[in-house]
């Protein structure tokens, strides 16, 4: 695993970082994360990055990766639920 800063289409830095994993045996790079950080340990402390790179060794760093991607997808999940509801009731008032 790595740590690369970002460039943009034209090679100049963004001040961006983002995880990814070596392959050396089919070669290139694949980001652990969707999303950029903003500085290097940001990055290697992100839970999705810590997530992907122990289901991809399949050494399990004592859960701790899992329960932090677990609570971010509940999170996300009640986030969406709240905005549906908050929807439904601005709805009703008109």
């Amino acid at each position: 695993m790595q740590v690369l800063k970002i460039t943009n289409e034209h090679g100049h830095d963004t001040d961006k970082y983002r995880q990814v994993a070596l392959s050396d045996g089919e070669g290139g790079m694949y980001p652990l994360c969707e999303h950029q950080h903003d500085s290097m340990d940001e990055t290697e402390n992100c839970p999705e990055a810590l997530a992907r790179t122990e289901a991809m060794a399949g050494v399990s760093d004592g859960g701790h990766a899992d329960r932090v991607t677990q609570l971010e997808v509940e999170a996300a999940q009640l986030l969406a639920e709240a905005a549906q509801l908050k929807g439904q009731e601005d709805a009703s008032k008109v």
